[in-house]
């Protein structure tokens, strides 16, 4: 709950026309995308997972209903409908916060038919932002309906279901047909956050988790230039010309001064390289750039994710975009999340 990680894609085997790392150039005005509100009135909307297409799907952490901090995950059809597709329910792991999703196309055998795309979330059962672990829900189309798998893929790596565990999931794909993506995510625990990845396989009909690592984080900074000691609430997009990865992700310090301190006023844009991010020695994150309120015209720009294809690449070498949330200074902050997209060059 508020907060959000994002995934990591390879497609078959990358080939890349150049190493050449890109310059991100100035943001865009940004454009307002949706808001909860919308809706039901007093909810909120976060953490997408932005699907590029015809329309654009914005799959969200959703107030279940006006007035009320219970979190489903809705699918938004730019310009068109939005509703519910995902929600807890019964007495299981999951059953009280669904959120943070991330949709990728992968095939997944389960329950005697090959399922089309994976939808990773966040699942907890507690009214509280703790004790959370990832799962998957599968389907034959964008659109649904999602099947959830039984068991969590990450389990809640904690030792006291007070501690926050794991989820902002973000997944890419290695091989759609061969079932495999990399899934990264937030840790949260008493000894920090940090990112993790591993790869996933499907192809048993079982999810089946290998090579598990720490994702680097030299390179990253805070918002005065100083080394920084923690990730979460990021999403990635693979450039496969450049066999380069970008992030968005929460900038850190938190505000101080003003409530809410628990989400970003500022976001950061860095880059590595496909070698640097499987973890090459010595790899380093480069910053390309700053979303600060000068361009949002917000108090605070948080839980951010790219425009992706479902593959998790770009859908235009030429760009990047981000979707993003934005919200007002306490005490009614949470219910004025909105959804806007901004744009810049890769030249």
């Amino acid at each position: 709950m508020f907060r959000r990680i994002a995934a990591v894609l390879t497609v078959l085997v990358l080939l890349p026309l150049s190493a050449a790392h890109a310059t991100v150039g100035g943001w865009s005005t940004p454009i307002r995308l949706y808001a909860a509100s919308d809706i039901q009135g007093r909810g909120y909307a976060y953490a997408p997972s932005a699907v590029a297409g015809s329309p654009t799907r914005l799959y969200t952490c959703h107030s279940k209903a006006s007035n009320t901090v219970r979190d489903d995950i809705f699918l938004t059809k730019v310009g068109g409908t939005s509703t519910s597709v995902l929600t807890g329910s019964g007495s299981g792991w999951d059953h009280f916060h669904n959120c943070d999703p991330s949709v990728v196309r992968v095939n997944v055998p389960f329950s005697g038919h090959t399922y089309s795309y994976a939808l990773f979330y966040l699942g907890n059962d507690l009214d509280a932002s703790a004790h959370n672990a990832i799962g998957v829900a599968v389907a034959d189309n964008l659109d649904g309906p999602w099947v959830k798998l039984p068991n969590p893929v990450i389990r809640f790596p904690g030792s006291s279901m007070s501690e926050w565990g794991a989820g902002q999931p973000t997944a890419t794909t290695v091989n759609a047909a061969g079932g495999t993506v990399v899934l990264a995510w937030t840790q949260g625990l008493p000894s920090g956050n940090v990112g993790k990845a591993a790869q996933i396989s499907f192809a048993s009909g079982t999810p089946v988790v290998q090579s598990e690592r720490v994702l680097p984080m030299a390179g990253l900074t805070k918002q005065d230039g100083t080394p920084d000691d923690g990730l979460n609430n990021f999403d990635l997009v693979y450039s496969p010309p450049r066999d380069r990865f970008y992030m968005v992700r929460e900038g850190h310090p938190y505000p101080s001064g003003s409530q809410p301190n628990y989400i970003s006023d500022h976001l950061q844009i860095a880059s590595i390289s496909g070698a640097g991010f499987w973890g090459t020695p010595g790899a380093s994150w480069t910053v390309e750039s700053t979303i600060t309120s000068a361009r949002t015209g917000r108090p605070r720009t948080h839980n951010p994710g790219f425009l992706r294809t479902a593959f998790g690449t770009l859908p235009n070498e030429s760009e990047l975009t981000v979707v993003y949330t934005s919200a007002g200074y306490d005490p009614d902050s949470l219910w004025s999340y909105t959804l806007w997209q901004t744009t810049a060059p890769l030249t």
